[in-house]
């Protein structure tokens, strides 16, 4: 990888995008489990301007929201906004999601049982507003054909949603909002969802159990700060009280 870096004749700030690719594209390989480690993250950057972190704000959310409630595609609405959800309030992988068996959402008990990573089992907590997403989408499932199947999720085609086409479904609710990331997957969604609630001053290890990371410095790739906050930080510096020699 480095080597091919080396080969790219580019400007620096042309380099440091094709290893932030890389980068996503190995998260990517992480969450899948394809790969246990994101070596990319150790290869010496280039100093350049850095990008805007690439995540989505709440304001950005509430677009790909509202702009999914108007997909003119009204037979898919309800189960793209459980997807939506479930990336962003309880931050869980792609592949975890589809699949997602019937039993598996234990909506009497406001539950979701995960199958996680080399098959680890865990339950995660619902609330009323997830448990009302996951009854909008059965409602319409039933009308799907294969809506027999015990998985969750189903493609237009009464199949398996499988994640290239859950990858799709996250991509065009971007372009609908107007919002260009270089993630445009639901890997943004997920991460996006954990820097929000860490930002919120949530409890990272509550962050660390929802996104499945056995180690919490997985976890510390989620945590984003703006500019203007850590302006506002260094403003309220204690220093500012302490008596000056």
């Amino acid at each position: 990888m480095i080597s091919y870096l080396k080969d790219k004749k580019v400007l620096k700030s042309s380099k440091l995008g094709i290893i932030y690719i890389l980068t996503s594209f190995m998260d990517y390989l992480v969450d899948e489990g394809l790969i246990l480690e994101n070596i990319a993250y150790v290869i010496d950057k280039p100093k350049a301007y850095m990008p805007k972190t690439d995540y989505l704000s709440l304001a950005e959310l509430e677009r790909i929201y509202q702009g999914e409630a108007q997909n003119p595609t009204k037979k898919v609405v309800d189960r793209n906004l459980l997807l939506f959800s479930l990336f962003t309030d309880i931050c869980l992988r792609v592949s975890e999601v589809i699949n997602l068996k019937r039993e598996d959402a234990q909506l009497e008990n406001k539950e979701l049982w995960i199958t996680r990573k080399r098959g680890k089992v865990e339950k995660i907590p619902l609330n009323d507003d997830l448990v009302n997403k996951f009854l909008n989408w059965y409602a319409v499932r039933d009308q799907y054909k294969g809506s027999g199947q015990n998985w969750i999720f189903l493609s237009t085609h009464g199949l398996q949603l499988t994640a290239r086409q859950v990858h799709s479904i996250v991509s065009q609710a971007l372009s609908r909002a107007n919002i260009i990331k270089r993630k445009s997957g639901p890997h943004l969604l997920r991460h996006s969802g954990a820097s929000l609630k860490a930002k919120a001053g949530e409890n990272l290890i509550m962050v660390q159990y929802l996104l499945g990371h056995e180690n919490l410095n997985t976890t510390r790739r989620y945590l984003h700060f703006d500019w203007e906050d850590l302006q506002k930080m260094v403003e309220r510096s204690q220093s500012h009280n302490i008596q000056q020699p």
